[in-house]
């Protein structure tokens, strides 16, 4: 497609020059006073940064006024198999395209040009037969980027705890007892007082401090995409909003018989069930699962609870009950290779 395209241009009467980055090909013709420029950057095996985008074209630009070229209007087609890879560079540069290599589309975001210098049209036609062209939006790509990730449940719970943390930041930086209260924290006398039983729900997408946050998305990411790909989506997302549940239930039951009023929140408990639903998916596994082992996973189990008991201010009550939770809904989610093929053996003669 990559010659497809330069021949395009050519025949379009643009010129090419030559190149000092060997992933980078640029073009141009002149119209009077101004030089019309096209850079085709092939990003099929790379991932470029804004930055790193602007530079190259600060480079192209300085190169045309060394030649003589004071009026220079400079485009981009950016060629890549995964169209976010260049998706920060088209929701900021308005001359630009992507051409989505893996599809055979022209994508363009809403905030760049409809067209440029009347190429779209045979751009379209050299990528027809292969595809539909798509004039895509800011939320179309994000749409698409979770759909293609391996683990969106994960990725989106992430994005959801981000979206959280940084909206209550614009009205403080002082996550105190009271503003963590006021917001849905776990609390045993508003629960008692007022039956505000959406704590136990709303305490896990809470967190008290940025580095409380980074925490515990780190380990959502690290253990979450390996439970997400073994439960599927659906299951694991239930276990995810369970374990967190029960984490905050056996904290509040805590609180009740030590007679403590302690303001709580945090992903931690959902974290610990994903942590104990992988334990049962290794055991179920009969002591091992992908790169975890049997002996691993005990540690991990065991260094996890002990971590949160060598630390001050940790709920660990909240730990234990997800983990509990987390370990349980493991055993009854998911169905390992063996005990589908038991299952669909079921009901069939056995040969004589």
């Amino acid at each position: 497609m990559e010659e497809k395209i330069a021949e395009y241009l050519v025949n379009r009467g643009y010129t090419s020059l030559s190149s000092s980055i060997a992933q980078v090909k640029v073009f141009f013709r002149v119209d009077g006073d101004l030089a019309m420029s096209v850079l085709m950057i092939d990003g099929r095996k790379m991932i470029m940064s804004v930055e790193a985008f602007r530079m190259i074209k600060a480079k192209t630009l300085e190169m045309f006024r060394n030649k003589g070229y004071s009026n220079v209007r400079l485009f981009s087609l950016l060629l890549t198999q995964n169209v976010m890879n260049f998706g920060a560079i088209g929701t900021q540069e308005e001359l630009s395209w992507i051409v989505d290599l893996r599809d055979n589309r022209l994508c363009i975001f809403d905030n760049e040009v409809a067209d440029f210098d009347g190429l779209r049209a045979g751009l379209e036609q050299l990528l027809e037969e292969g595809g539909e062209m798509n004039r895509i939006t800011i939320a179309g790509a994000l749409k698409e980027f979770f759909l293609h990730s391996k683990a969106p449940v994960t990725l989106a719970l992430i994005l959801v705890n981000l979206i959280i943390f940084v909206t209550l930041s614009f009205k403080t930086l002082n996550f105190d007892s009271y503003f963590m209260l006021e917001h849905g924290a776990l609390s045993l006398s508003r629960i008692m007082a007022n039956y505000e039983w959406y704590r136990l729900l709303t305490a896990a997408f809470l967190h008290f401090n940025l580095e409380h946050l980074a925490a515990n998305m780190l380990a959502l990411w690290v253990f979450g995409e390996r439970v997400e790909k073994a439960l599927g989506k659906a299951k694991f997302l239930i276990l995810y909003l369970v374990a967190a549940v029960m984490g905050n239930a056996v904290s509040l039951v805590v609180s009740l018989l030590s007679g403590a009023n302690v303001v709580s929140a945090g992903a931690s408990g959902a974290v610990f069930g994903i942590i104990g639903a992988l334990f049962a998916i290794v055991i179920k596994n009969r002591g091992k699962y992908a790169d975890l082992t049997g002996g691993r996973a005990v540690f991990l189990v065991i260094y996890s609870v002990f971590s949160g008991f060598a630390g001050e201010g940790i709920d660990n009550a909240a730990h234990i009950g997800g983990l509990a939770a987390g370990l349980l809904m493991g055993f009854i989610l998911y169905r390992n290779r063996e005990t589908n093929e038991e299952i669909s053996q079921e009901g069939k003669e056995t040969p004589e």
